[in-house]
């Protein structure tokens, strides 16, 4: 009798040993791959559509900032968990929200530890530009300190703060700074360097910020031409740190740095 058990012993044993064929060019993980890389273009247009949505926006900014304004305020409409949601969405387009997240992939993803200056580039350049913007461009008080009897074009309270900053108190005060949003700037920049990073998970990283956005509307904070202008400003400055501000360069050099020196400092 033949010993077949011999025979499928060595059978499994040359199949074993040969080598794996290499993975097609085309095949569909990696056109899947090709697909979620990072695209500027998108951001930009993105940018380009809540830049319209913002400008026509005015026309609305006095009845759903005014609705908004009469008591209960600002939850008149949502409730329960939703309105849980929403309150604490604000973190992500603030400061305590950035540094929160940046510790987070700094801790958890040890592959792009040291790229999280990324993170910072695009979040903070974004919300620093807008404040810029508040200092260089109007003064607009916000809507829970505005009188919404009269026209929304009263809400501009003075063009060129900074000519003022100092004569002026008020214009040093939160309630005369509602244009742009900085919270919506730094939520949009945040989400730019996220999708960066992970741009297989751009739909949530929008979703959050676009919550964010939405929070600064519901709590009277901002109009949604703040909002609007806000996001729009944030993704084309966070864009622009990525492409040709060459912010992935720097990071990338500051990596290989740290990362050497740590090879150094190493015992033998």
């Amino acid at each position: 009798m033949v010993n077949t058990d011999h025979v499928e012993r060595e059978s499994a044993a040359s199949i074993s040993d040969s080598p794996l064929p290499s993975p097609a060019i085309n095949s569909p993980a990696t056109i899947e791959d090709k697909e979620r890389r990072f695209s500027p273009r998108f951001f930009l247009v993105l940018s380009g559509i809540l830049a319209i949505c913002g400008i026509l926006s005015f026309f609305i900014d006095h009845s759903v900032s005014g609705q908004l304004a009469a008591p209960p305020h600002e939850f008149r409409f949502i409730g329960g968990d939703l309105k849980k949601l929403i309150a604490l969405s604000e973190i992500f387009g603030h400061g305590t929200g950035v540094i929160m997240v940046v510790l987070a992939v700094f801790a958890l993803d040890l592959e792009n530890r040291w790229r999280v200056g990324i993170l910072l580039g695009t979040a903070f350049g974004a919300g620093l530009t807008a404040n810029v913007c508040k200092f260089f461009g109007v003064a607009r008080y916000r809507p829970h300190a505005f009188d919404f009897s009269r026209p929304i074009g009263d809400s501009f309270y003075q063009w060129f703060p900074f000519l003022n900053w100092f004569n002026q108190e008020e214009l040093r005060q939160a309630a005369y700074q509602s244009f742009p949003s900085g919270h919506s700037a730094t939520a949009a920049g945040l989400c730019v360097g996220l999708c960066f990073l992970y741009p297989h998970a751009r739909w949530y990283f929008l979703l959050v910020a676009g919550l964010a956005c939405f929070q600064r509307v519901v709590f009277r904070m901002h109009f949604p031409s703040d909002v609007c202008l806000g996001a729009a400003l944030g993704l084309l400055i966070a864009t622009f740190l990525l492409t040709y501000g060459r912010l992935p360069e720097l990071v990338g050099w500051l990596e290989q740095k740290i990362k050497t020196r740590r090879s150094k400092q190493a015992p033998a």
